[in-house]
C-alpha cells in the first residue's frame, strides 16, 4: 500500500510540474486581428432605450457607461437588472469603448455548482466530496494543460493525451480509494485508451470527415491558419470516448469486486464471466447515453436541417456535421466494446490473485 501511495504522489508531482511549466511558458503571439488587447468587466443594466443600453460597472471603475447594440450581438433582449459582461477597448483617440459581450454567467454557474456539491455530499457522503474534487481537478487541468498548451504554442494532441492520462490516474484512486479495484480499473481504461486512440484515426479516415467537418473547425482555421487542425479533430474525437471508457471500466471492476465479497472463492474464469455479463448489460445503455449526449449538443443544427427540408435520410447522413457526430458515437461505442473484455480480464486477475492469498 505504501508503494501505491508513493506512485500516486509521484503523479501529483508530475502534474504540478507540468502545470507550473505551462503557466510560466510565454504566450506565443498570433498575428491576427482577433488578438487585440481588451478587458472584460462585470456590469448591470440600469436603463435601456431601444438599442442604447446604460450599464453600471460592478468591477473596475464604478461608473455608468453607455453602449449600443447592433447586428453583431448574439443577444438583443437585455433588460433592466440583467448582469452582463462588457468588453472594453481603447480607441485610437484614447477614448474607451464599451461593448456588451454576453450575459454574466459566473454567478449562475457558481450557484449551480454549489447545489450540485450539496446534493453530492448529502447523497454520496465522502465519495460525493471526492467526486466534487475530481470535477474541479479535471476542469482546472483542462485549462492549465490543454488551453495553456495552445496559448504557449505546444502541440495540442500530446497535451491532450497527457491531460487524459493524468486525470485518469489522479481521479480514479481519489474517488474509489487505493485498492485493487482502482488498480484494475486504471489498467483496463489505459489499455482501452491505447486501442481507442489508434482506431480514432481509422474511424476519421473511414468516414471521410476531413479536417474541418463543422463550422467551429472552419472558423478556427480561418482565424488561425497555422493551427494544426488535424490534431484538434483527433483529440476532439478521442476526448468524447475517454469519459465513457472510465465509466465502463470502473463499473465493471466495481461489480466484480462486490461479487467477490459475496463469493470469496470465485475463480478467474467465473470472475471473467461475471465482468463480461456486467459489461454486456451496460453496453446498450452507455451507447444510448453517448447518442443522446451528442444529439443534445447538435440539436440546433439538426433543427436547422429539418426546417430546411432535406430531401431524404441519405442526404441527411451526408452532411459533414452529422457525419462527425455519428463518428464520435461509433468510436465511443467501439472503444467500449473493446474495453469490456479488457476490464473483465484485469478485474478477474486481481480477484484470482486475492483468492490464492
Amino acid at each position: 500500500m505504501k508503494k501505491i501511495h508513493f506512485i500516486y504522489g509521484a503523479f501529483w508531482v508530475i502534474t504540478l510540474t507540468l502545470v507550473a511549466l505551462f503557466f510560466q511558458t510565454p504566450v506565443s503571439q498570433q498575428p491576427n486581428e482577433m488578438a487585440d488587447s481588451g478587458v472584460l468587466l462585470k456590469g448591470q443594466v440600469i436603463e435601456r432605450h431601444d438599442n442604447v443600453v446604460y450599464v453600471k460597472l460592478i468591477s473596475g471603475p464604478r461608473q455608468t457607461v453607455k453602449t449600443e447594440l447592433n447586428d453583431l450581438f448574439f443577444h438583443d433582449d437585455y433588460k433592466k437588472g440583467d448582469k452582463v459582461s462588457l468588453y472594453v477597448t481603447e480607441m485610437e483617440d484614447g477614448r474607451l469603448r464599451y461593448d456588451i459581450q454576453d450575459y454574466y454567467h459566473k454567478d449562475g454557474l457558481l450557484a449551480v455548482f454549489v447545489l450540485f456539491g450539496v446534493l453530492a455530499v448529502l447523497i454520496a457522503g465522502k465519495k460525493g466530496i471526492f467526486s466534487i474534487l475530481s470535477v474541479m481537478l479535471s476542469l482546472f487541468l483542462f485549462y492549465a494543460i490543454i488551453l495553456n498548451a495552445v496559448k504557449a504554442g505546444f502541440p495540442l494532441l500530446p497535451a491532450g493525451l497527457i491531460y487524459i492520462f493524468l486525470i485518469t490516474v489522479l481521479t480514479i484512486p481519489l474517488i474509489h480509494g487505493f485498492n485493487r479495484k482502482s488498480l484494475s480499473s486504471l489498467i483496463a481504461v489505459n489499455a482501452g485508451y491505447a486501442a481507442g486512440f489508434l482506431f480514432t484515426y481509422f474511424f476519421a479516415a473511414a468516414a471521410h470527415i476531413g479536417n474541418t467537418p463543422s463550422e467551429e473547425f472552419r472558423t478556427l482555421l480561418s482565424q488561425f491558419p497555422d493551427t494544426d487542425i488535424r490534431q484538434v479533430l483527433i483529440l476532439s474525437l478521442f476526448l468524447g470516448a475517454a469519459g465513457a471508457l472510465i465509466d465502463v471500466a470502473v463499473t465493471i471492476c466495481s461489480a466484480v469486486f462486490e461479487g467477490l465479497k459475496e463469493n470469496p472463492g470465485l475463480s478467474f474464469t467465473k470472475t471473467y464471466r461475471l465482468g463480461m455479463e456486467v459489461g454486456k448489460d451496460i453496453l446498450g445503455s452507455m451507447i444510448n447515453t453517448l447518442l443522446l449526449a451528442y444529439l443534445a449538443a447538435s440539436l440546433p443544427f439538426l433543427t436547422l436541417m429539418a426546417m430546411a427540408r432535406f430531401n431524404d435520410v441519405h442526404e441527411f447522413l451526408n452532411y459533414d456535421f452529422v457525419a462527425l457526430e455519428l463518428t464520435r458515437i461509433f468510436l465511443g461505442a467501439f472503444s467500449i466494446i473493446l474495453l469490456i473484455p479488457i476490464a473483465s480480464v484485469a478485474a478477474a486477475y486481481f480477484v484470482a490473485k486475492n483468492a490464492k492469498r
